[in-house]
């Protein structure tokens, strides 16, 4: 999927409005299907720390008491242990829960701009059989 959206079309929704409000609305979902909460402000200057540090926080805990559970996690997120290998053998000044964190970040982004991607193209397909001919 990352291949549709390039990769400065990425660094472009981090810092729009919608997106980043949609990417932590995902994020709050996903974690609450864990029984873990997530708060956003609003504040979309803010939001990658906010988040941040919430994330590192659970992600940290589920290091030291329940790998399993982390790893269902990772799995509801679309994170791949390939993936992550390679972000920590990249980031060796990193510590792992912060790695993970960003990956998960990373992911749920793109989840909202996949989304949004096929929900525009899908727009523009229905609008083309709509002219005439």
């Amino acid at each position: 999927m990352t291949s549709l959206i390039k990769r400065e079309e990425i660094e472009r929704a981090k810092f729009d409005a919608e997106i980043v409000a949609l990417t932590a609305q995902q994020v709050i979902k996903d974690f609450m299907q864990f029984g873990m909460d997530v708060s956003f402000s609003g504040n979309i200057y803010s939001a990658y720390d906010e988040l941040f540090d919430q994330l590192d926080v659970h992600i940290t805990h589920l290091l030291n008491t329940s790998c399993q559970r982390l790893m269902s996690l990772l799995y509801q997120i679309d994170v791949g242990e390939a993936k992550l290998a390679k972000l920590i053998d990249d980031r060796p000044g990193s510590s792992i829960s912060e790695v993970i964190t960003e990956a998960i970040l990373e992911r749920e982004l793109l989840k909202v701009l996949t989304r949004l991607y096929f929900k525009r193209m899908n727009a523009r397909s229905k609008d083309a059989e709509q002219l005439p001919e």
